[in-house]
Order: C-alpha cells, then sequence, then structure tokens
C-alpha cells in the first residue's frame, strides 16, 4: 500500500518503520495546511493516515475541508489517547472512515487500512474476485478454481495491485511506487516480467486472462468473459499446481468417484 501519513504528534520514526516492515510506503507531513494539494498532486494514495496525540478540532476540520473539495480519499484517524465520544462521532461525521487510538498493534493497523482501501473500491472483503482468480489477502495467497499459485511475494503485490484496482488504467511508475517502498527499486523493465510470469503462472493454473497490455501506457485488470474462463478451464496443464493432500487424507472428489 502506498498511504499518505500526516501526524500532528510526536516522532514518526517507528511507524513508519514498522508500517514498512510490513509493506507499505509512507510518505510524510507534519501539517494539515496543505493536505489536500498533497493528496492531489503527489498521489495518488490509497489511504490517509492522521495521527495526533492532542485535540481533534484540527484534524475535524481538515476531514471536512477534504470532502467539501471531493477527495474521496479513505481516511483512518489514529488518536494517541481514547477519543471522548463526542469527539468520535464529531470526527465521523466530519468525513473520517475510522477513528482509532494507540496502542495498537501494527498488523490491526494494517488490516484497518486494507479494509478501507478494499471498501473504497467496491470490495466487501480480504478475498478478491476476478473471473476464476481468487486472491486472498488475509491468506497471503492466490487461487484458481482452488489451485494455489506459486507466486513469489513481489508477484502476490504485484497481482494484488491490479486486482485491488480492477478496471483501472496502472502505469510502469505506479507499480514501482507499490512494489518498492525500500527503496530498492530496479529498472521499470521489471513490471514487463511480472506481467510475464504471472500470465504464465495463471494460465498454467487454468486462469482466463484477466491483464491487458495498454501499449505506451502500462496494465489494467479486467473481468473475463464467461465463454473465456470455460476455455481457460479446459486449457489448463493437468500437472498445474494443487494443493498437496496431507498423507492419509482422500480428496472428496476421489470418494465420490468410487462410491
Amino acid at each position: 500500500m502506498h498511504i499518505l501519513l500526516a501526524s500532528l504528534s510526536t516522532s514518526t520514526t517507528t511507524l513508519v518503520a514498522g508500517l514498512a516492515d510490513l509493506g507499505i510506503r509512507c510518505d510524510e507531513i507534519d501539517q494539515l495546511d496543505d493536505l489536500a494539494s498533497v493528496l492531489a498532486l503527489s498521489g495518488p494514495y490509497d489511504a490517509l493516515l492522521l495521527r495526533l496525540d492532542g485535540p481533534t478540532g484540527e484534524a475535524q476540520a481538515a476531514v471536512c475541508d477534504l470532502r467539501r473539495r471531493g477527495l474521496a480519499v479513505p481516511v483512518a484517524i489514529l488518536c494517541g489517547r481514547s477519543p471522548l465520544p463526542a469527539e468520535e462521532e464529531a470526527l465521523l461525521h466530519a468525513g473520517a472512515d475510522d477513528v482509532l487510538h494507540n496502542p495498537i498493534h501494527l498488523r490491526v493497523l494494517l488490516a484497518r487500512l486494507q479494509a478501507l482501501a478494499r471498501r473504497a473500491r467496491g470490495h466487501s472483503c480480504a478475498r478478491l474476485l476476478c473471473g476464476n482468480v481468487v486472491l486472498d489477502q488475509a491468506q497471503h495467497a492466490a487461487s484458481v478454481d482452488g489451485r494455489r499459485v506459486p507466486l513469489t511475494a513481489r508477484e502476490f503485490d504485484f497481482l494484488e495491485t491490479l486486482m485491488l484496482h480492477k478496471g483501472v488504467l496502472l502505469t510502469k511508475e505506479r507499480f514501482m511506487t507499490n512494489l518498492y517502498a525500500d527503496g530498492t527499486a530496479p529498472d521499470s523493465k521489471i513490471v514487463d516480467v511480472f506481467v510475464c510470469k504471472l500470465r504464465r503462472k495463471l494460465a498454467e493454473c487454468g486462469a482466463a486472462e484477466m491483464i491487458r497490455t495498454v501499449w505506451g501506457r502500462g496494465y489494467v485488470a479486467f473481468e473475463p468473459s464467461p465463454a473465456t474462463i470455460e476455455s481457460a478451464r479446459r486449457d489448463r496443464r493437468p500437472e498445474a499446481a494443487i494443493d498437496p493432500v496431507p498423507r492419509g487424507w482422500t480428496r472428496r472428489s476421489e470418494v465420490l468417484a468410487t462410491a
């Protein structure tokens, strides 16, 4: 994920480092006056995280201003103390999507940010669907008709970015921003390599083609037709990756076949 962290509190070094370890890239600002401009000019961002230790009035006014300007980025507010019910209510009515307070486990914070980003794009849960491909954010796994697709961590992140933004053209620069938060980005041609590998691995497991190339601009995930999905299933390689059955177990389909 790529988020904007606006902090009105103490140092965010520990928070940023912890989020980076979980694969979240943070751009930081320490005031709210130019929040709308930063979101519009430096994004797009998957979410905005406002961190504050004191009164919530300034954050409330900033969120109101964003919504008046038509900016629909998901907003989570992380308070240094448990906010009063009236403060929390006011923040939510102002346009915040979630109000959290410390202490909070970083993985819980990640899950909440992911949930906000998913819902903003029409996904209701951690299982993202495109054709007969299922990407499970909670399990960090992708499958085709129940068959596990053997993806590396970078390949998973690449596919997740595509499926979260299904129907949206993504440039190579957008992929590089999302994939290399640690500053180790190679040449942007690596994006073409990821697409090639993903197409091959997905096709081997019986997935319908779902990644479209827009020459000179980038890539977009699209919903394949039912006929295309059935054709891909018929063409699946018999030796494609299937989750192994624990020793001593029998697949239910095999039991039914011999019954």
